[in-house]
């Protein structure tokens, strides 16, 4: 019960102090040991990886760049895929410790929330691990007023795209609205809201297939991914359900009422606006899936990779908050705040289907 026993130890801590690194970096620690000693026949995508990994050397691989080279550097020096997994586990979840740390003490609560929420999505899709914890460095340095840490921000967000194509997607957004002063982007994120939800309705009843070649022709000239247009064209264009549509739309209007609540509060509280603004635009990229879900399902990827920094600001929010009132105004944000994280948790486990919700009780090792 080392998963459980983990977050009751994360959740009690944080009620009590708002100063918690050593308790998170022990949570994070756990989480790192249970995504990167995964049983392979219970966990999906582990067979997938393995067999490339063993294949190294022989074929070209079918992943990003930079995720290969450090494959292939493991492998060189007698590593098998088992102990390269736990390694580079271990190595992307000190990165997201180190990046959180940049932005909130509370990281015991972050670490609670990550674990009930979209742990074991990133414990399966392992690349996207990586990818995750080198964003949020790099939006972490990109807050900071020094030029050096800045580019070391934007570096930090280019490797990002050599372990997930989806990388992409945060350093075009992060680095080109990361010059726009907070106050105009809170002004103007409703009516891009508002956008993005008007295209996922038009293409619910029109053709997507110029969005998805126009994703593949960025891909072709950009990713270090040898079969990343195909991918998008075969995988990433074949189209949702109405139901998984509109479920997810639900989550993400319950979401964006949640960011500005949290955004106003932290705003209140005086933080640190450069912090707060790359919070917020991280948290806000989640939006992007309003449309892009019409599409197919794996675009959930974005909002889930978003949800991150949302619980950091959250995290951030309650550790400015030296006492939380206890109020009709304040349960309804509390009630607000857990729906999100409720909705959350239930489409990014649903959408993978049966056998990612079968693989969940063997990777927090309940079942063995």
């Amino acid at each position: 019960m080392l998963f459980v026993g983990t977050l009751c130890v994360c959740f009690a801590v944080s009620l009590f102090f708002r100063e918690n690194r050593l308790v998170g970096l022990v949570a994070l620690m756990v989480f790192a040991y249970l995504a990167g000693g995964a049983n392979p026949v219970t966990t999906i995508d582990y067979p997938v990886y393995l067999n490339h990994y063993n294949m190294l050397g022989w074929e070209t691989s079918p992943f990003e760049k930079g995720y290969t080279e450090l494959s292939l550097f493991f492998s060189n020096h007698g590593f098998d895929y088992a102990q390269f997994r736990l390694i580079f586990a271990f190595l992307a979840f000190i990165i997201l410790f180190i990046s959180v740390c940049m932005f909130t003490k509370n990281v015991a609560l972050f670490a609670g929330l990550y674990g009930v929420s979209v742990f074991f999505n990133d414990a399966i899709q392992i690349r996207n691990l990586m990818m995750i914890a080198l964003v949020v460095l790099g939006a972490a340095l990109l807050s900071r007023e020094n030029i050096a840490l800045k580019i070391g921000g934007i570096i930090a967000l280019l490797v990002a795209t050599q372990f997930h194509d989806l990388g992409f997607v945060f350093l075009i957004i992060l680095g080109l609205l990361g010059f726009i002063k907070i106050e105009i982007l809170r002004k103007y994120y409703k009516y891009v809201v508002y956008m993005l939800f008007g295209l996922g309705i038009i293409f619910t009843s029109a053709s997507s297939a110029s969005v998805v070649q126009l994703f593949s022709s960025f891909l072709i000239r950009f990713s270090s991914r040898s079969d990343s247009a195909s991918n998008v064209i075969t995988s990433f264009g074949r189209g949702n359900s109405t139901s998984t549509t509109i479920m997810v739309w639900l989550m993400l209007i319950l979401f964006s009422l949640a960011l500005t609540m949290l955004v106003n509060s932290a705003n209140r509280l005086g933080m640190n606006q450069g912090q707060l603004k790359y919070l917020f635009v991280g948290s806000a990229i989640a939006m992007l899936v309003a449309f892009l879900i019409v599409l197919a399902p794996d675009y959930s990827r974005i909002s889930r990779n978003a949800f991150l920094f949302f619980l950091i600001l959250l995290s951030k929010v309650v550790e400015e908050k030296k006492k939380i009132k206890i109020s009709e105004k304040n349960i309804a944000k509390i009630f607000l705040v857990l729906s999100v994280l409720v909705f959350t948790t239930y489409e990014n486990t649903v959408i993978w289907g049966p056998t990612y919700i079968d693989s969940i009780p063997y990777l927090a090792k309940i079942k063995k």
